[in-house]
């Protein structure tokens, strides 16, 4: 797909984890004959399942599924990567004459697909390996000190993004948003529709809550020890992200197993928390509540991508 400042005929389905996304998407999909390309920077890898809340291919509908399951957990994937891929499913989706519909709270990977302030940035596997035998603690001050402004961006707990800024802060020798000014990428194109979905907070902390439950019932424990049996390191990116960390927690007896399901339940809610933040941002955005994913939505939907 070229690079381009137009708009073609898919579009995006954004907000906080446990807003719904997943279930408009595929009532849209299937009322527009579409499919779906997935957002998810924990679904991409095989084997994590419960924990990021991936469909089943019974709970797909039929509905065709693009970038879920395609990396493996000792692979580095990024968002540059996400987004070259995501550019051509697009492309192949509509020269099908079908409709994609990117889904997911991914807010690097949207702004990647997008071209939406997101640049190629360097990388150094020497500094990044040096930096990973630091503590969280030890990263977050040096990282004050080089780039304060995106060392308060980053939650103190999020190793992956600590890591990250560290090692982009001492390749560039400079903050990354100085880096960022000096070279803006090209816009790619950007979709017909942008949907929003942001619920009011007390009804997606009980969504959050819920989900969270069921996560734990379905085997998200078991899930875990699998992954760690098969080899898989407590330390990879996918290892990191919320469910998976605070169960690494629990096995390692830092939390207590009667406490785990309130860990994972706190740490969504801040998550989603800084993903409304995040998507609030968009440009050309409809914003939509929870309580107004109705039929009559959905065919308002329908009459402006079908057009």
């Amino acid at each position: 797909m070229n690079k381009s400042d137009t708009t073609i005929n898919y579009l995006t389905i954004v907000g906080p984890t446990g807003s719904g996304k997943s279930s408009l998407a595929k009532k849209i999909a299937a009322k527009i004959d579409g499919e779906i390309i997935s957002c998810d920077s924990v679904q991409i890898y095989k084997g994590f399942n419960i924990g990021s809340a991936k469909d089943s291919i019974k709970e797909r509908k039929g509905i065709p599924h693009h970038l879920i399951d395609i990396a493996h957990w000792s692979e580095d994937f990024d968002a540059s990567q996400y987004a070259s891929l995501a550019r051509k499913a697009i492309e192949q989706i509509c020269n099908r004459g079908k409709i994609a519909i990117v889904v997911g709270g991914t807010g690097l990977y949207l702004r990647a697909l997008l071209g939406d302030n997101f640049h190629t940035l360097p990388t150094d596997p020497l500094i990044r390996s040096q930096i990973q035998e630091l503590s969280n603690s030890d990263i977050l001050k040096k990282l004050e000190k080089t780039d304060p402004q995106r060392a308060r961006e980053i939650h103190p707990n999020d190793r992956v993004r600590l890591v990250r800024a560290l090692e982009l802060a001492t390749v560039l020798q400079k903050p990354l948003a100085q880096a960022i000014n000096l070279s803006q990428d090209t816009f790619y194109t950007k979709p017909k529709i942008q949907l929003f979905i942001n619920p009011e907070r007390s009804y997606l902390h009980k969504r959050i809550a819920a989900r969270t439950t069921d996560m734990l019932q379905k085997g998200l424990i078991d899930e875990v020890k699998e992954l760690l049996k098969e080899g898989c390191p407590q330390n990879v990116k996918p290892m990191q992200s919320i469910g998976y960390a605070q169960v690494i927690h629990m096995l390692n007896g830092k939390i207590a197993k009667e406490n785990l399901e309130e860990k994972i339940i706190f740490a969504t809610r801040q998550y989603a928390k800084r993903q409304c933040t995040w998507f609030k941002k968009i440009n050309d955005k409809c914003t939509l509540y929870t309580e107004e994913l109705n039929d009559s939505i959905i065919k308002k939907i329908f009459r402006q991508i079908a057009y």
